[in-house]
């Protein structure tokens, strides 16, 4: 792997093991929408992201002389606090999505040729029923064009939609 996003099965076991398995790994772990809860309050939380973690990373990839630079930015959805343990995302805020690419996006885009999108929100959207309003990666990538900030590609989980029989 070039790099990896969290989804809400990351957490069932809580940070410090999450931490654990993210340093044993050989590709860094990207989240633009998980922070540190600075503040105590997730609607003024600052940008930090978890140790654990970088909002984004670029990787090249092609042959010499046809390479680019890709930007990789990931988004989990705001309802793993929800739907794990509660002990598990202790001390962190899941700051919506399309709001915390656009925050990073122009730095992202300084630096790369494309800007790939790890998303686990699901491609529609939807949630679990606790009454959060849940998008998925098709209005992700409305509120990003909208917004004047595309994503070139989102490769998205979490729904477990088969698109192969998606019409």
């Amino acid at each position: 792997y070039g790099a990896s996003t969290f989804g809400n099965h990351e957490f069932d076991w809580g940070q410090e093991v999450l931490a654990e398995r993210v340093a044993e790994a050989e590709f860094p772990f990207v989240t633009a929408n998980i922070v540190v809860n600075n503040t105590g309050d997730c609607a003024t939380a600052g940008w930090t992201t978890p140790d654990f973690a970088e909002p984004w990373t670029t990787i090249t990839v092609g042959a010499p002389g046809n390479q680019a630079v890709l930007g990789i930015i990931g988004v989990t959805t705001p309802e793993t606090p929800y739907i794990t343990i509660a002990s598990a995302t202790e001390g962190l805020c899941f700051k919506d999505p399309a709001d915390s690419i656009v925050h990073h996006y122009d730095a992202l885009d300084a630096e790369a040729d494309a800007i790939v999108v790890l998303s686990h929100l699901g491609y529609l959207d939807g949630g679990y029923g606790y009454g959060l309003v849940v998008y998925g990666d098709q209005t992700l990538a409305n509120k990003l064009i909208t917004a004047g900030k595309p994503a070139d590609l989102i490769i998205g989980g979490h729904s477990h939609t088969n698109l192969t029989a998606a019409t």
